[in-house]
């Protein structure tokens, strides 16, 4: 007898429904995103506890977005200065010694080049510190808003130990007029303005400018004179 062959089943094609791009249903996990995202930017540690616990996305991409964020966090709250976010032509006196020791502690602890306050003759308007035996700085003060305008350094050193020590307070108020920068591009304004190679010449005046502020470097009667102008047209 043959044998009759049942037809096999077609198979069925299962009709999946497009749920539209923009569906309602998309934005069910808006919220839990932006709080986890706010989370690791501000509060890290947080962050990584709800993140794990409730992202949406994968382990991988999950991991990914947390360490991005958390490396932005560590930048903008620590490795990066506040201070870049002050407006140095709004310095007061105050706030100019302040910041000018805050760097000395940071980069020249043990130079003896801070202001002590104690120490400072201030007018109304200017102020003079004398940093070493051979080295003055004074400022200079707007008579109507009190904000620091100028500082300049007179240097007159004897030795090699005073000559570092011009050098270095000569690098601190770079480093207070402009906080952007990091010591090689502060030792690119003084590269700019030849402060080793023509230190020795008695026709040296040089200039470089660095954002808001103009700096100069002069020699007069064997006395070097460097001085930081904030510029007015900023």
């Amino acid at each position: 007898m043959r044998k009759i062959r049942k037809p096999k089943p077609k198979p069925q094609i299962e009709v999946v429904k497009e749920e539209p791009i923009f569906s309602l249903s998309n934005f069910k996990n808006y919220p839990r995103i932006i709080g986890m995202f706010m989370l690791l930017l501000f509060i890290p540690p947080l962050g990584w506890l709800f993140a794990y616990k409730y992202s949406p996305y994968d382990k991988k991409t999950t991991l990914t977005m947390s360490v991005l964020c958390t490396a932005f966090f560590v930048y903008a709250v620590i490795i990066s200065p506040e201070h870049s976010f002050i407006d140095v032509g709004k310095l007061k006196r105050e706030d100019f010694a302040a910041r000018y020791n805050e760097q000395a502690d940071k980069l020249a602890p043990n130079l003896n080049i801070k202001i002590d306050e104690n120490k400072l003759v201030v007018g109304r308007v200017d102020f003079i510190y004398s940093v070493t035996d051979t080295i003055n700085l004074r400022g200079k003060i707007d008579d109507d808003t009190l904000f620091v305008k100028e500082v300049s350094i007179v240097a007159d050193p004897k030795n090699t130990d005073e000559s570092f020590q011009m050098l270095n307070a000569c690098g601190l108020v770079v480093a207070v007029l402009n906080p952007e920068l990091n010591q090689e591009k502060r030792g690119d304004v003084f590269r700019e303005l030849e402060m080793l190679e023509k230190a020795a010449d008695e026709d040296l005046n040089t200039s470089a400018v660095r954002g808001k502020v103009t700096y100069t470097l002069r020699k007069n009667d064997g006395e070097l004179f460097f001085n930081a102008r904030i510029n007015d047209d900023f």
